[in-house]
């Protein structure tokens, strides 16, 4: 049986059961899947799965860790090696012995990207556009910029070497510097010191850097589950600016990755609760039309992304979110608050289509049992 592939996407705002639909994907069949793929975003991801008597949020890590599937970063996403440690840490404290490559590719998110991320959203104020407070943003941003100007760009490969490490962040300083992002500019010598720890990171999570070739090598064989981060209201060009991502959530990157790795077979599916969900800043469709606030023991109202926020779907979004991200099937969540899809008469300025009748597949919230 040749390669074949199943691409999960979020169809909403973020927290549409992602993780949960992945941990699914991967333990279905007769044998585990071979690998699961984060092909966009990177450390702003929370994907809560409960499997096995486990429960693990996942925003380094692949989904499929808890079903101990090895997980690989994508070219077109970010990696800090410090929560990577702090969280291969968390799975060991688990049982596990989890297993992860980054391509090398992936550019690096760094502690100055995280402060100036903080920064700028900061000196937004009222105007905030919503955000994790884990520099995911800000890295894509300054290495554009930076790329643009003809300077170093940091990538994961550069984890192999100081010097590499040190030429980049001397550049993001004065980057970010110029624009009154860091409240205190590190000296070159506490920029040695933030490489040298970075290094010491990477170590200590056991990741693997591998360069893109070997992730196309192992996708041309075997079942891959490509897992998204975020989701298709928060894609950086279909989104309702500013409140949206550095990132395309749609399964656009996934299948350029199994086209070029050859994978015959691919299917997309995307992912909703029986309610929309929403972080913070930004539109949220229907929000207060629902009979009562579910509960919500893995989200907070505290942090950098600010208060969650639920409402009713209203199938027009529903709708125009099918059509821009092309999937072939849906994975609904969280049927144990609500029998059937609650929606609302509105279309919030979001797609101009009918209402389009929608089937639930599966119940719950995890132990894999999402789709």
């Amino acid at each position: 049986m040749g390669a074949r592939a199943d691409i999960v996407v979020g169809l909403g705002f973020g927290d549409e059961g992602k993780g949960a639909a992945v941990d699914y994907l991967s333990t279905r069949g007769a044998r585990l899947a071979d690998r699961v793929v984060r092909f966009n975003g990177g450390g702003q991801a929370a994907h809560t799965v409960v499997a096995g008597g486990l429960k693990h949020t996942f925003s380094t890590f692949a989904s499929g860790t808890l079903a101990g599937v090895p997980g690989w970063i994508g070219p077109r996403c970010t990696f800090a090696p410090g929560p990577a440690a702090a969280e291969a840490a968390a799975l060991r404290g688990l049982g596990l012995t989890p297993r992860l490559s980054v391509s090398e590719d992936a550019l690096l998110t760094t502690p100055l990207h995280v402060a100036a991320n903080l920064a700028r959203e900061a000196a937004r104020g009222a105007g905030a556009h919503g955000t994790t407070g884990t520099g995911f943003g800000e890295t894509i941003g300054a290495s554009e910029a930076l790329g643009d100007a003809g300077l170093p760009v940091l990538r994961a490969g550069d984890l192999g070497s100081v010097d590499a490490l040190l030429a980049g962040l001397l550049a993001l300083r004065d980057h970010l510097g110029a624009q009154g992002l860091l409240s205190v500019e590190p000296g070159d010598a506490d920029l040695l010191a933030v490489a040298r720890r970075m290094r010491s990171a990477l170590a200590a999570s056991g990741v693997v850097l591998a360069p893109t070739s070997a992730l196309l090598d192992e996708l041309g064989s075997g079942h891959t589950v490509f897992e998204g981060a975020q989701g298709l209201g928060l894609d950086e060009n279909l989104g309702a600016q500013p409140h949206t991502t550095w990132s395309t959530t749609t399964p656009a990157n996934a299948r350029r990755l199994a086209a070029a790795a050859g994978i015959g077979e691919v299917r997309a599916l995307g992912c909703l609760r029986t309610y929309s969900t929403r972080h913070g800043a930004g539109p949220l469709p229907g929000e207060g039309a629902l009979p009562f606030a579910p509960a919500e023991p893995d989200n907070s109202d505290d942090g950098a992304q600010g208060a969650f926020r639920t409402g009713a779907h209203d199938p027009g979004v529903i709708e125009w979110a099918v059509r821009a991200s092309g999937v072939d099937a849906l994975c609904v969540s969280h049927l144990d608050v609500f029998d059937s899809f609650v929606t609302t008469a509105g279309r919030a300025g979001i797609g101009d289509f009918g209402p389009v009748e929608l089937v639930a597949h599966g119940p719950g919230r995890g132990d894999r049992r999402a789709p």
